[in-house]
Order: structure tokens, then sequence, then C-alpha cells
């Protein structure tokens, strides 16, 4: 009933608020359902994110131990735990990817065959989840899935620069067995890794047959369309020179062995500062020696007959002809150096180990390399073939490789 003097715009006003307060409390009824649903695939995204993570880094495990199978498996398994608290069990929306990882553009590849693999892309799915509110809306489930992507490094052995390699010749690298008898192209392997914890260049007409393998973060630099058969990919960065030890080999040596040259010359300058002269050579008979330089000149030669180590507190200068290993077989040489600078350039086929890893280690020429090389830089060129031998000791990684870690 009217009430007198009530005006009747009153009554309009009283309605329109009432309409105006329905329709905002179904708005903010409709937006509290919609933060409910929001919030749970929230929570359900991170979930995902930890089961990719997880199952990324059980699976770069299996990598870590060059089995794919077996990182599949380790993969699974681990998104099968962390599936059965969260009240589902859907391994077979989990899509798993092997491959390798771009450290500088932070991309990952997948390959398709899993042998080369040392990185594995996880992503870990929750399909068709049910929601609270949304259903209002007429969107009954949604999808939600996270990926991740973890490297278990793969080793890399034969050609190392710990800070960095170049290679702007005609090079080539492969592989063999010593052990099983020498070198033949035919049955050359395929593991003349080129490995360095920061960058790599590779320029001109270059055949890798092996991975070439920068450290994490860093480069490889490839120009003039080389052929590289492995991976290009990372190892790590920061890794620490190789342990040498001297000991007591300055004055515990086989030194006094040593002969005059063919030419009836010391071998010395002075001190233990091995000189041999142009044209000249030395024959070294089969030990243990010590050397604060070693210097040869020109078209001068260094015969050995048998195992020999040579310990190096400085450089070593080989040019001209070069170093003769009558056994021709890697193992029977080992060059050690402390020193800043190691050359190996002449016309003699080399075999055997060069460890140096506080040097710039310079190989090339025209002759071949049978063995295994570790510098601090390395330079490789000129009309060059290095043959990894897969049985030296130093062709094998020389350190522990980290854990398996997240990159992605």
């Amino acid at each position: 009933m009217k009430r007198p003097g009530q005006p009747k715009s009153t009554w309009k006003r009283r309605g329109v608020v009432i309409a105006l307060t329905a329709i905002c409390l179904i708005t903010l009824l409709l937006c509290a359902a919609l933060a409910i649903d929001v919030g749970y695939i929230c929570a359900l995204t991170t979930e995902q994110q930890n089961n990719a993570d997880a199952g990324a880094l059980a699976g770069a495990s299996g990598l870590q131990d060059q089995d794919s199978t077996a990182a599949r498996s380790r993969a699974l398994s681990l998104l099968a735990q962390n599936q059965e608290p969260q009240g589902y069990r859907s391994l077979s929306d989990q899509i798993i990817d092997f491959g390798w990882f771009d450290s500088v553009n932070l991309v990952f590849h997948p390959l398709d065959d899993p042998t080369d693999a040392f990185a594995i892309r996880v992503r870990a799915a929750r399909n068709n989840v049910d929601l609270f509110f949304a259903p209002l809306m007429g969107i009954n489930t949604t999808d939600v899935w996270r990926e991740a992507v973890a490297i278990g490094t793969k080793p890399c052995g034969g050609i190392w620069g710990l800070e960095g390699v170049r290679i702007p010749g005609n090079v080539l690298t492969d592989s063999y067995d010593s052990t099983g008898g020498p070198y033949a192209a035919a049955t050359a392997g395929e593991e003349g890794d080129v490995c360095s914890g920061r960058g790599i260049r590779v320029m001109g007409s270059i055949e890798v047959h092996g991975d070439v393998m920068a450290g994490l973060g860093y480069m490889v630099d490839s120009r003039g369309g080389p052929i590289i058969t492995g991976v290009t990919s990372a190892t790590l960065d920061g890794v620490e020179p190789p342990p040498i030890d001297f000991g007591d080999i300055e004055s515990v040596n086989d030194n006094g062995a040593i002969p005059t040259t063919d030419g009836g010359a010391s071998p010395f300058s002075s001190g233990w500062n091995l000189l041999i002269g142009d044209g000249d050579n030395l024959t070294l008979p089969p030990g243990e020696y010590y050397f604060d330089s070693v210097t040869m000149n020109g078209a001068a030669t260094l015969t050995l007959t048998g195992p020999t180590t040579i310990y190096v507190n400085g450089d070593f200068n080989q040019t001209g002809e070069g170093i003769v290993n009558t056994t021709m077989d890697p193992h029977d040489l080992t060059i050690y150096s402390m020193g800043e600078s190691v050359k190996i350039n002449g016309e003699v086929d080399f075999y055997g180990t060069i460890v140096a890893p506080y040097a710039e280690v310079n190989v090339g020429g025209s002759a071949n390399f049978y063995g295994a090389l570790v510098g601090l830089t390395v330079k490789m060129y000129g009309d060059f073939n290095i043959h990894v031998d897969e049985s030296l000791e130093w062709a094998q990684p020389w350190f522990e490789p980290p854990n398996p870690f997240l990159v992605k």
C-alpha cells in the first residue's frame, strides 16, 4: 500500500538496487568459483612441473650410464611414484624424448636414435581434469602439463682443450683400438671426440668422426661446412686440469742412460734442457726421463725403441721431422708437460699421449697423430689427421661427470 507522501521515484530506485545487487552477487559468485578453479589449475601445474623435473632427472641418470632403455624406465617409474599420492595414474599421457641440448640458444633437439642422446625431455601431463565451477560456463575438464629438460653429461675424451679448441686446417679425427691392431681407415671408429670446457671453433675442411662438445654455455662455432658425425653440444664449464704428479722424477729417473746424439753432440744445452740440432738424432732407451725443456730444431729426430715416459717441467718444442716411435704403439710414449707451450709439428707420424694442462698445444703439419691429447688450449692445423686410440688411459674421461642437472 502506498504510503502517504512517499515519492514514486524512490520505489524505482529500490528496484534497481535490488537488481544490481543480485547481478553483483552472481558475478562475485562466478568470480569466486573461477578463482577456485584457477587456483586448482595452478596447483596442478606446479604439481606437474615437479613431476617433469623429477622424471627428467631420473631419466638423465640412465643417459649418464649410456643406457636409453634404463633412462626411459627410470623416468616412468619416478612419474608413477609421484602420481600415486596425487590420486591418479596416467603414464600413457607422459611424453619422453631423447636428444641433445643447445646450451647457447637453450633449445632441445630430439634425436631419432637415442644412442647418442645425452639430454632427456619429459612432458608430465594430467589430462581430463574435472573442474568445480567452470562447467557453469560449459567448460567441464582441462588438460594440465609441464615439461623439463635434464642433462646426463656424456663422457667426452680423446682430444681435450680445457679452455678452448681451434681447428682451422684440413683436419680429420676418428678413432681405433691399438690393442686390436694398427689403424685402418676402413675400420676406423667414431670416438674422435673434440672436447672443451669452453668454446670450440671449427673452420675449413674438417671431418670429426665423433662428438664436438663445448663447455656448458659456450658455443661450437662451425664454419665452412664441417662434417661432424656425432652430437654437437655441451660438456661442462670450469673443467679442472687433470692431475699430474711428477713425484721425485726430477731426481729419480733414467737420464743417466741418455747417450750422445748420432752426430756425437751432447743432447743438453744446459742443465736438463734437451736440445737436438737440425738434422741430428737422439735415441732414447726405454725408461722415464725428466727435462726442464725440450727443443728439436729443423730436421731433428728423437727415436724411441720401447715404453717411454717423458716429464717436462717447461715447454716442449718439436718442429721439422719429429718423434720416431719405432714400436708404433701409442702406449709406448707419454709426454707430461707443466709448461705453457707444446708444439708438435713435423713430418713423422706421432704415436703417444700428450698431457699438458697448462699449455697452449699446437699440433699440425702433414703427419698423422695416433693417441690422445689434453691441453689448456688446443690448435690443430695443416693437412693433419688425429686418430684417437680408444684403449689409452687419457682417451677415456679423466674426471667424474657431475650428477644429472636440469637445464630447462
